[in-house]
């Protein structure tokens, strides 16, 4: 560079750090326009365009900087941040290292390193990137917050608390490190401090989106409905353009009975899934009428977004030696092994694997209380493996590195489930089972696993997974399932002695206005029945009650059952007289429940997966009479079996005469007929076939 060139150069420089931009930018272009080697010029001209916000100008001339000797660090630097900020983290990667082989370890550039990692799921080296950028500068609650979102993806929770703690203690008005606190409690279940912290984030950044969304979920979780409601709605005035809000509004709405203009706001919802926008998950449309069209759109966008495709690199599928042992190995993952009815349903079965033939594993996804039925899951299978604080590829390898043949899904896209494990491939077979009625839409699921009733061959078209169809019922139970000595009466309950006693122990977000129509309609011609319901949130209950009557009903028709242990809960079935099963999305657990207790379920099957399990498990339980076509046939036999008493007792009596014998409660044949469709599934791959719809009911 001549010495009239470093001259202007350094008038430029002076006029930059002055602030007098327009004149420095005139300087700059003028020594270029005489010298188009001088990289310094290209650099004070993009920093100059990037403070107003031409990213694109900024970039193009930083890449011409970069390009000539003499680039300095800062530019390479800044080349990164500028790509960081367009989305382009992959990009960023190469300049930000760049930058430190020529100025040598800064923390800048460590810190930026460590966010383009985080933005690529790449945790665990974004991790090693904010250490580093912490040992250079410890006290910036910057860093700590992001070290503190890294290590709550990694599942590092009470180290994610920590240092989410140092952000707040150096800068305590700080709203993201109070609101990655209250992320990570929630995630702990520490719901009341969570709660705490979203408020804190609220009150120094009042229009927060991730604050009001991370409130709204620790509220559902403490099951506050209302409020959750509350917090989706203030959600939706700060961000109207959330991805998955309008499901979570209509689903909120439907967890209080509220229904005021419910057909519109679904279908408004519906057109959006058809559109292939991100409007609602699939868990939020299993309750309303959505076609099994609509739920795959539903699964396959909301799958894509939550489990970006893996590379195959990060798996391995060259099956260990362990895989081609002696014994199958099989695994069921799920945060549920415990008191939930997912354990409830399979605790028997794991006890009846056939251990000859199975190695049986149990990955317990997150931490739960120990409780005599978590107790049970323990000791009815041969390894219980803890990942509650592995990250998702810790626990995907894990289950390699144990030699994992096949992985059972039992979540789905429920609460607590961590799909990113099967994402990233924990055995050479992954099966989506009974925790989920619906596909996952995704890649990596290979099989979900069904009956006839449920999925027929006709409607394969609608599900990602190739299905496996059981004989009788894919459900399992548990032929052991207590239910405590009936000493009470009906008045106990506040159930009239005499009337005829309709039941649905369903949840609330399950009734939908179609189905209390119908309901009013059959009460209307029962005089002195009433309609039996497993109470909510306070709200619902009153809001329930209030569309009962605005139908016609006379108040006072609708009996609370409080929430009970399950062996109380099944025994005050004796009370019921029949069971009226929702529409469109049915008695699944419940069902069964209904049926070991002596109680029969009356059902009309739908379209989607979740619409008929009830019929399923009727078939299975020997009673395929009250599984009718149409609504109308399903009021006609409510209406007919409460004017006939002889036929309630008959088919009480039929239930308890076949409870050891019918096919949904033999729990050793339920085991048995699940153990040959593993073997089937693991015959084609090690035959190099690939999944393939298989119906062991032909069988």
């Amino acid at each position: 560079m001549s010495p009239s060139t470093t001259r202007e150069l350094a008038l430029a420089t002076q006029l930059f750090q002055a602030g007098r931009h327009v004149a420095a930018a005139a300087a700059l272009r003028q020594i270029l326009a005489r010298d188009a080697r001088v990289s310094k010029a290209y650099e004070l001209l993009a920093y100059l365009a990037g403070n107003q916000g031409r990213l694109a100008e900024c970039e193009s001339l930083l890449r011409q900087a970069q390009a000539l000797p003499g680039c300095s660090a800062e530019a390479c630097f800044y080349l990164g941040r500028v790509l960081l900020q367009q989305g382009r983290a992959a990009e960023a990667l190469a300049p930000l290292a760049r930058s430190m082989e020529l100025g040598g370890e800064f923390f800048e550039a460590w810190h930026e390193l460590g966010v383009s990692h985080s933005a690529l799921g790449e945790e665990q080296k974004a991790l090693d990137c904010f250490l580093r950028a912490e040992r250079l500068q410890p006290r910036s609650h910057e860093l700590q917050t992001n070290l503190a979102s890294c290590l709550a993806a990694l599942r590092r929770h009470e180290e994610a608390l920590r240092h989410g703690q140092a952000a707040i203690a150096i800068e305590p008005r700080w709203a993201p490190a109070w609101t990655g606190l209250g992320q990570t409690l929630s995630e702990l279940h520490r719901l009341p401090e969570a709660l705490q912290s979203f408020d804190r984030a609220l009150a120094f950044a009042p229009g927060d989106a991730i604050a009001c969304k991370g409130k709204a979920i620790a509220l559902t979780r403490a099951g506050r409905h209302a409020e959750a409601l509350a917090a989706y709605r203030a959600l939706a005035r700060v961000a109207p353009g959330t991805d998955y809000l309008p499901g979570q509004l209509l689903l909120g709405s439907m967890r209080l009975c509220d229904w005021s203009d419910w057909r519109q706001r679904l279908d408004a919802v519906l057109q959006a899934v058809d559109a292939g926008q991100r409007a609602a998950a699939p868990f939020a449309l299993l309750a309303t009428p959505a076609s099994p069209a609509q739920l795959l759109r539903a699964a396959t966008v909301f799958s894509l977004d939550l489990c970006p495709p893996v590379p195959a690199s990060a798996w391995t599928a060259t099956m260990p030696p362990a895989i081609l042992g002696p014994r199958l190995r099989i695994a069921y993952f799920s945060a549920d092994f415990g008191d939930h009815p997912t354990s409830q349903l399979i605790a028997g079965l794991l006890e009846q694997h056939d251990r000859q033939r199975f190695e049986v594993f149990a990955f317990s996804l997150a931490r739960r209380p120990e409780t005599a039925m978590r107790q049970r899951i323990r000791a009815a299978v041969d390894h219980f493996v803890e990942v509650a604080d592995r990250s998702d590829a810790e626990a995907a390898a894990l289950a390699r590195e144990h030699g994992i043949a096949i992985a059972i899904d039992l979540m789905g896209f429920t609460e607590g489930c961590r799909p990113r494990i099967f994402a990233q491939r924990a055995a050479p077979l992954q099966l989506s089972y009974m925790g989920f009625a619906c596909t996952m839409g995704s890649g990596f699921m290979d099989y979900l696993v069904a009956d006839a009733t449920l999925v027929t061959e006709q409607d394969r078209v609608h599900y990602s997974e190739k299905i496996l169809t059981l004989p009788d019922s894919y459900q399992a139970n548990d032929d052991r399932k207590p239910i405590a000595a009936a000493s009470s009466s009906r008045a106990d309950w506040g159930l009239p002695e005499q009337g005829f006693v309709f039941a649905c122990f369903n949840g609330l977000v399950k009734i939908t206005p179609d189905l209390l129509d119908s309901w009013v309609r059959v009460l209307r011609q029962v005089p002195g029945s009433v309609l039996w319901l497993l109470a909510g949130p306070q709200p619902a209950c009153r809001a329930l009650e209030a569309e009962a009557v605005s139908r016609g009903l006379e108040a006072g028709r609708i009996v609370w059952a409080e929430a009970l242990p399950l062996d109380r809960h099944l025994a005050r079935h004796a009370h019921a007289d029949l069971f009226l099963d929702t529409f469109h999305f049915n008695a699944h657990t419940t069902c069964s429940d209904a049926l070991w207790a002596g109680l029969a379920v009356l059902t009309v099957p739908g379209a989607s997966f979740a619409s008929r399990v009830a019929a399923s498990l009727l078939k299975a339980a020997g009673l395929p009479e009250m599984v009718v076509d149409s609504v109308k046939a399903y009021e006609q036999k409510a209406v007919a079996l409460a004017r006939a008493p002889e036929e309630i007792r008959a088919l009480r009596e039929r239930l308890e005469a076949g409870r050891r014998t019918m096919p949904l409660f033999d729990t050793r044949r339920f085991a048995r007929r699940l153990e040959s469709a593993f073997e089937a599934v693991w015959a084609r791959q090690l035959q190099g076939l690939a999944p393939d719809h298989i119906d062991l009911a032909d069988t």
